[in-house]
């Protein structure tokens, strides 16, 4: 598919599915719109609280259960929803050098970030729960 922005996206799903596993599965994508979304939404946020965020790293997970999408038959409404379960793990934050943040600041950009995400809310609505914990990242810069 073809984005009114001009950009292409691809999916397909696992040879298990009946894919060709030539490109990340919908899901994948909808992991990396949370992301790319709490980034771009965690920049403002920081950017009107006078924190300059440098960059982000994450390290999530996603549990769904593939019965959902896979159980049989067919005809019958699966056992559990097929939707994610949980996504879990942790954002490391790397503000520009020189920017103290204490643990307080860095409560609010979360939680505010979070809040505005338009990504996260609509997986928070469908029933997922997000547990993903931010820290600051420490990064040693060489000493003048």
């Amino acid at each position: 598919m073809t984005t009114d922005t001009g950009h292409s996206l691809r999916t397909d799903v696992p040879h298990k599915m009946g894919g060709k596993d030539e490109a990340p599965q919908p899901v994948e994508h909808l992991l990396a719109a949370y992301l790319g979304c709490t980034q771009a939404t965690a920049l403002y946020v920081g950017r009107m609280m006078s924190l300059r965020v440098e960059s982000m790293e994450y390290d999530v997970t996603a549990f769904r259960d593939e019965r959902g999408a896979l159980e049989l038959p067919i005809d019958a409404v699966p056992s559990v929803p097929a939707r994610l379960q949980r996504i879990s793990g942790t954002v490391a934050v790397e503000f520009k050098a020189g920017i103290e943040v204490t643990e307080g600041q860095l409560q609010i950009l979360a939680e505010q970030t979070e809040t505005r995400c338009p990504v996260a809310n609509m997986i928070r609505a469908s029933g997922c729960d997000i547990d993903v914990n931010w820290t600051v990242k420490k990064v040693s810069r060489p000493e003048d």
